[in-house]
Order: C-alpha cells, then sequence, then structure tokens
C-alpha cells in the first residue's frame, strides 16, 4: 500500500470546490469530447483524498440528466476515472450500480427511440458495459482499471488452472462487450456533423480492449506453458482468435479516425493471432504455487534378526503341563473372585435400591406434607381472599345502592319536570289546535271567496270570447267589403287603362285621318273652298270642344269641391265617433253594442264612400266620352283626388277595425 501513499498538501474545500468546478465542465452541453484537463482533475482527485465519494456526491448533483450529451459526457468521465483513478474508485463504485442503471431510466423520457441528439442507444448500451465492468473488478478484485497483468501476478499468489480458465472467460465476456459498444458508436456516427464527442468515447474503450487483449495473451501462453493440455484450451484458443481479428478490424478503424489518432496511438496488432504454444516465444509465467514444507516420512525401526531355536527337550514338555495347571488354578481363582464380586455387586445393587426406595418414600412424604401444607394456606388464603371479596363486594354493594338511591331522586326530579313540560306542551298544543282550526276556518272562506271569483271570471272569459267570435266574424265582413273596394278600385284602374289605350288609338287614327286629308290635298288641289270649308268646320267643332271641356271641368271642379266638404265633413264625424268609441271602451257591458252600432255607422259611411265613388267614375267616364280629347292635367288631378279618397276609407276601415280589435283584447 505504500504505492498509494502521498505528501501533497490538500485544501479540502478549495479542492471540492474546484472538483465540482471541473466535473461541470467535462460535462457541459456542447456537443465537444470532455477536456483532458479536467478529467484529469478528476483522477487526481481521487490519488490525492484515497476517495472517490465526492467524485460520485459531484456526479449526482450535476444536471447531467438534462441533455443526451451531458450523460455521455458523464459516463466517459466516469470511465476514465475507473481505469486511471486510485484503486479504492473501482471498490467505491460498486456502492453507485442503482445510480447509473437510474440513468438508463431518465434517457428511456427522451424523445424518440434514439433520443433528439441520436445519443439513447449509446448511452443505454454504455451504462450497460460500466455495470457488467464493475461486476467483473467485484468478482475479480485483483485486477486494476487497466488490467495490467504484472500487478495481478504481484497481487494473486495462486496456481489454479479452473480460476485461471474461469478469469479468462470473464475477460473474454467482458472483451465481447467493447466490441459490441464500439462497433455501436461507429454505426451512429453521423456525416457532415461533429462527431467529436462519440469518437471520444472510443478512448477508454481502446486502452482497455489492448490491456485485456494482452492479459488475456500472457495468461493463455503461462496456461499451455504450465498445463500443456491442448484440447483443454481448444474453446479459449477459438474465442481468442476470433477476438484478434475484431480487434484488428477495430485499430485499423480507429486508425482512420484523424480527432482520436491525434489523442492517443493507436495499438498495431498483427494479421494472424499470435501462437500460444509455440517454444520459440517466451511465456510468462503463471503465478507462483506457495513453498510448502517437505513432508518427512518417520524412519521405520531395522528389524532384529531373531536367533534359531534351542531343541525341544523333556524339560519343556514338564514345563507346559505345569504352565497348565496353574493358568487353571488361575481361571479358577478368578472365577471365584469374579462370583464374589458378582455377589457383593448384587448386594451392593439391593442396599442401594431400599436406599432409592427408602428416598423415594421419604420424599413422597415430604411431597405429601408440603401438598397438605400448601392446601392448608392455600385454603386459608382462598378463605381470607373470599372474605375479602365478600367485604369488597359489600362496600361495592352499598355504593351502588347509594348511588341507585341518588340516581332516583334524580330520575323523579327528572319525571316531575318532564310531567311540567308535557303539561305545558299540552297547552301550547291545545292553544296551537284552537289558533289551527281558526286558520283553516279563514283559509275556507277564502277559499270559497277565490272559488266566486274565479267563477265570475270564468262567466266573464265565456263572455268575452263569445264577443270576440263576434268580431271576428264582423271583422271578417268588413275585410270582405274592403276587398270588394279594392275590386272596385281596380276596375277603375283598369277602365283607365283601357282609357289611355283608346286615347293612343284615338291618336292614331287622327293621324291617320291626317295622312289622308294630306293625300286628299295633294290629289284634289284644285278643291280650296272645300278645304277651307272643312277647316271652318273643324276649328268650330274645335271650338264646341273646348267650351264643352270648359263646362265640364267647371262642373266638375264643383263636384270635386262637393264631395271635398263631404268628405271633410265624414273626417269629422269619423273623429268624433272615435273618441265616442274611446269613451265607450271602459264599459264591459255596452262595450259590444257601441262597437256594433260604430260598425254599422262605418260599413253605412263606407257606402257612402262607394256610391259618391261610383258616381264620380260615372261622370269622369261621361266627361271622357264627351270631351274625347280632354286636358291631361285634370285626369291627373281627378286620380290623385281618387286615390286620396281610396287611402282616408282605407284609413277609416284600418281605424275602425284597431280599435275593434283593442277592444275585444
Amino acid at each position: 500500500m505504500a504505492l498509494y501513499q502521498t505528501t501533497r498538501n490538500v485544501d479540502l474545500s478549495k479542492t471540492e470546490t474546484e472538483l465540482a468546478t471541473n466535473i461541470r465542465k467535462a460535462t457541459s452541453i456542447e456537443e465537444t469530447a470532455p477536456k483532458r484537463k479536467h478529467v484529469r482533475a478528476c483522477i487526481v482527485y481521487t490519488w490525492d483524498h484515497k476517495s472517490s465519494q465526492s467524485f460520485w456526491n459531484g456526479m449526482k448533483v450535476s444536471p447531467i440528466q438534462a441533455d443526451e450529451v451531458q450523460t455521455f459526457k458523464a459516463l466517459i468521465t466516469v470511465h476514465k476515472v475507473l481505469q486511471e483513478g486510485h484503486p479504492i474508485a473501482l471498490k467505491e463504485a460498486q456502492q453507485h450500480t442503482a445510480w447509473l442503471e437510474s440513468l438508463t431510466r431518465g434517457v428511456g423520457g427522451m424523445s424518440g427511440d434514439h433520443g433528439m441528439r441520436g445519443y439513447s442507444p449509446l448511452i443505454q448500451e454504455y451504462i450497460f458495459f460500466l455495470v457488467s465492468k464493475l461486476g467483473f473488478h467485484r468478482n475479480h478484485p485483483e485486477f486494476n482499471g487497466t488490467f495490467e497483468y504484472e500487478e495481478y501476478i504481484s497481487l494473486k499468489s495462486i496456481n489454479d488452472p479452473n480460476e485461471g480458465y474461469e478469469t479468462i472467460s470473464d475477460l473474454m465476456t467482458l472483451q465481447d462487450q467493447i466490441d459490441g459498444f464500439q462497433k455501436l458508436i461507429f454505426s451512429h456516427f453521423r456525416s457532415g456533423t461533429n462527431n467529436e464527442c462519440r469518437i471520444s468515447a472510443l478512448v477508454p474503450l481502446v486502452s482497455e480492449s489492448y490491456g485485456i487483449y494482452k492479459f488475456i495473451t500472457s495468461m493463455l501462453r503461462a496456461m499451455h506453458t504450465t498445463l500443456g493440455d491442448d484440447e483443454a484450451l481448444s474453446p479459449l484458443r477459438g474465442r481468442y482468435d476470433a477476438q484478434h481479428y475484431r480487434l484488428v478490424r477495430f485499430y485499423y478503424e480507429c486508425s482512420n479516425l484523424r480527432y482520436l489518432t491525434s489523442l492517443i496511438t493507436i495499438p498495431k496488432l498483427p494479421q494472424d493471432p499470435p501462437n500460444l504454444i509455440g517454444e520459440d516465444e517466451a511465456a510468462p509465467a503463471l503465478p507462483a504455487r506457495p513453498k510448502n514444507a517437505e513432508i518427512t516420512k518417520p524412519k521405520t525401526p531395522p528389524v532384529q534378526e531373531s536367533a534359531d531355536p534351542e531343541p525341544i527337550n523333556e524339560f519343556w514338555k514338564n514345563e507346559q503341563a505345569r504352565q497348565q495347571e496353574e493358568y487353571a488354578a488361575e481361571q479358577a481363582r478368578l472365577q471365584a473372585q469374579w462370583e464374589d464380586a458378582q455377589r457383593q455387586q448384587q448386594a451392593q445393587d439391593m442396599a442401594r435400591q431400599r436406599e432409592f426406595e427408602e428416598q423415594q418414600r421419604l420424599q413422597a412424604e415430604q411431597q405429601r406434607l408440603q401438598l397438605e401444607q400448601l392446601q392448608r394456606q392455600q385454603f386459608a388464603e382462598q378463605t381470607q381472599g373470599r372474605m375479602a371479596e365478600l367485604e369488597r363486594e359489600n362496600l361495592n354493594a352499598r355504593a351502588q345502592y347509594e348511588r341507585d338511591q341518588l340516581m332516583l331522586q334524580q330520575y323523579d326530579q327528572r319525571m316531575k319536570a318532564l310531567e311540567g313540560e308535557l303539561n305545558q306542551l299540552n297547552a301550547n298544543f291545545q292553544q296551537q289546535q284552537g289558533s289551527r282550526d281558526d286558520q283553516i276556518r279563514a283559509l275556507q272562506e277564502q277559499v270559497n271567496t277565490w272559488r266566486t271569483k274565479y267563477e265570475a271570471l270564468a262567466k266573464l272569459y265565456s263572455q268575452l270570447r263569445h264577443e270576440h267570435l263576434e268580431l271576428l266574424q264582423k271583422f271578417k265582413g268588413v275585410q270582405l267589403k274592403a276587398a270588394s273596394a279594392q275590386e272596385a278600385i281596380d276596375k277603375r284602374e283598369k277602365l283607365e287603362r283601357e282609357l289611355k289605350t283608346k286615347n293612343l288609338e284615338l291618336a292614331d287614327m287622327i293621324r291617320e285621318r291626317d295622312r289622308a286629308m294630306h293625300e286628299k290635298d295633294r290629289s284634289t288641289g284644285g278643291h280650296k273652298d272645300e278645304v277651307e270649308k272643312l277647316k271652318r268646320e273643324l276649328r268650330m267643332a274645335l271650338d264646341r270642344a273646348e267650351n264643352a271641356d270648359r263646362a265640364k271641368g267647371s262642373e266638375l271642379s264643383a263636384l270635386l269641391s262637393r264631395h271635398n266638404r263631404e268628405i271633410a265633413d265624414l273626417e269629422e264625424a269619423l273623429r268624433n265617433k272615435t273618441r265616442a268609441l274611446d269613451d265607450q271602451q271602459f264599459k264591459l257591458g255596452e262595450g259590444s253594442s257601441d262597437l256594433e252600432r260604430q260598425l254599422q255607422e262605418k260599413e253605412e259611411e263606407v257606402e257612402i264612400y262607394k256610391s259618391g265613388m261610383d258616381e264620380a267614375l260615372l261622370e269622369l267616364n261621361e266627361l271622357r266620352q264627351n270631351g274625347g280629347q280632354g286636358d291631361k292635367a285634370m285626369d291627373e288631378q281627378i286620380d290623385i283626388m281618387l286615390l286620396d279618397n281610396v287611402k282616408r276609407i282605407n284609413a277609416i276601415i284600418d281605424s275602425v277595425l284597431q280599435s275593434g280589435v283593442q277592444r275585444v283584447d
């Protein structure tokens, strides 16, 4: 651990502020690569403080999820800190995998499948790769961020082929993820735009993939040298060869990116994978086995050689018989001793049995005495408890009796109060009942009064309706008379149109006569006397016509003045009748008879006007027939007077009808 010690004097408050500033600048919103000095400052901070917690806290409080570019640049910064930062950063990063995965959920809310700027798939794949990398380091804590083989050898002190095989397999899996991620980055390059931010993510991928490649190469060579079993390692060699060709293509594509070659040196790999079994290449050694002490075997003592036995004689037979007798005597003695021991053992067992039974009897007697004493004590305690309980019940009963007495007194008082209230309520109810009867009688009288009024109104309504129907019939008669007057006016207009037509025909005949006379004059140029005679006769006829016109004009003027006086008298009479009708509108019973009388008078006046109009039309027709070519100005005056008379008659009829309608309403 002496390698990680530092002697730099660090101002914590200043460095925390600088770290936050560097994180903010490294994860800016501009679509450019994170600047090396800002990322380097974050890496140096982890070495100075031997901790990365402040770096992770700064990342969490930064608004990196506000934009896709900020999120992607933050992941690049985290990747470089994990690679080049203090080894403690890899251990502390295990606590923040949940935060990294939460960035994936934040990316899911961006618009579109690829986000607004096309970084959404890259962010998701980058997070998946970083989580896998942290999982690998969690399972293999002996690796550093750049996968250096020498440091792995110094930390790992075992030589287990199975563990080595598993480690190489995990590294190859991580290498496959790097290859898939770099292909995704290349597929998301946009032509005509700035791809600097996307290219910057290839920098840590190149260094990490090359470190894993070197480690796998060294580890496979060491395992081939140590094990010597080519068949067992053939699956790893197949995956190694495939990854070698993919790395060659990856580094070739990276070498074509000018911006990437200006940042790092792209590794150069041979076209064919190296020979992992060859003896010409120096294979690195696997971690050395631990040196164990040699196992020392115990020395076997030398076998002593025995001398040959002497020949058997008679003495040996006697000795054998004696030993046999001694053995039998010893067996008998041992048998007797064993029997004595058995008897003693049985006696001791019986004594112990009797002692045990006596102890059991004494214990049972003692238990019985204790039980009787306990029962007596319990009985005494129960008796005392029962007495105390009875005393408590007695006291409770007395207290309950006193409470009941008090409650009964309160109940009696309450009953008396309720009886008083009930009597008062009965009295109030009687008074209310009497007043309600009075109200019912008053309401009944009002109902009868309203019924009488309703019946009177119903009769009045039926009478008014009958009068209304009669007035409607009379109004229809007036309308018919007005229609007949309109027909007379239409006939007069038709006669006027026919008169004008006849006048036009007369003018045409006069022109024809003049033309015929002119032709006659030309044909009979010598008959001047006759012509002059005819002229004199014509002048005389014209004079007579003029005299007749003047006479008829004076008669017509007198007739018109007489008609005007009659019309003025009728208007005055109409005004008087209208005032009388207004005075009579307030009288309901006499209204209908007055209205009928007024209608009759108006009808008579209409008949008078109609007869006067007929006389005027007849006189006008006679005047036109007698006068021939009368004065047109006189005709126009007559027409105007007739139209005025018609309008006045219509006004009189309208006023009569309107007054009748108002009276009916």
